[in-house]
């Protein structure tokens, strides 16, 4: 028996006209998956991308909305 990778593929092009942090981290994420085989390095590395993304966000919301 063997082991198999059923690691879903992310192949889905992202368009971000207009909103250059969310172009700056789709830039790194297909940084990331370019860079890193499959597996679940991989995996991670985009799980905290999208936990920066997110906390980014929060963060720039949060600034504008006390300032």
């Amino acid at each position: 028996m063997t082991e198999q990778d059923n690691t879903p593929e992310l192949v889905a092009t992202v368009t971000t006209v207009g909103d250059p942090l969310r172009s700056a981290f789709a830039q790194a994420m297909g940084v990331l998956i370019e860079a890193l085989p499959p597996g679940r390095m991989r995996d991670l590395a985009i799980e905290q991308l999208i936990g920066a993304h997110q906390r980014t966000e929060e963060l720039l919301t949060r600034y504008r909305v006390l300032n």
